[in-house]
This record gives structure tokens, sequence and C-alpha cells, in this order.
């Protein structure tokens, strides 16, 4: 009896572990939803020029982004916002140049901030 009833189970926990779960909806995303961006360097003489190149890859939905860049040399420090309308699906490539740094200020890092504002909002 008592192994009638562990193979019953058994054969129910199988039947209940192999079935289809119910399907559900996952939204694709409406923002962009890809982004990368890198720091190049190029030294002329006593002056850096720091090249700051990103990428941004739409959504489903029309966007206007706001894309601020901030370079921290030294002592120096420097920001920018740039501003651009991305149609869905569309591929934003761009270059944004901090330049007149002097060599005597070191290394530099940046950082960079990305708000997305969905057509209409």
């Amino acid at each position: 009896m008592k192994q009638k009833f562990w193979a019953m189970a058994l054969l129910g926990v199988s039947l209940w572990a192999c079935s289809t779960p119910a399907a559900e909806e996952t939204p694709l995303p409406e923002q962009p939803y890809e982004f990368a961006a890198e720091l190049d360097t190029v030294e002329l003489g006593a002056e850096r020029v720091y090249a700051v190149n990103y990428q941004l890859v739409g959504g489903l939905k029309a966007a206007t982004v706001s894309y601020r860049l901030r370079l921290i040399a030294g002592s120096r420090q420097m920001a920018d916002t740039l501003q651009e309308y991305l149609q869905p699906g569309d591929t934003l490539t761009g270059t944004y140049l901090f330049v007149d740094v002097p060599v005597s200020e070191g290394v530099a890092a940046f950082s960079s901030n990305l708000e997305i504002r969905a057509d209409g909002q």
C-alpha cells in the first residue's frame, strides 16, 4: 500500500514538474537597451585631449536623451550635457572632446549620467 502511494505521489510530482508553465508576457524594454562609452587620450605636447566615444541603441519608443559627461583630471573638473533625439531602434554614435587639459594634471577619469524621456513626457 505504501509503495503504491509513493509511486502515485512520484507520478503526480513528475507530471507537475513536466507541465508547461503559464505564459507570462515579458514586456520588451521601451527605453534604450544598450549603452557603451570609452575614454581615449591623445597627448599633444604639454596638453592632453580626451575623447569620450559613446554609443546608444534605442528601444521601442522615440525618446529624448540627455547625456551628462564629467571629466576629472587632478584639480580640474569639466562637465557638459548633450541632448539628442533618438528614434525607435536607431543607434546614436558620437564623440565628445575635452581639450586643453595640461599633462601636469595627471591621469583623468570620466563619469556619465544618462537621462531618458520618452516622447510625450
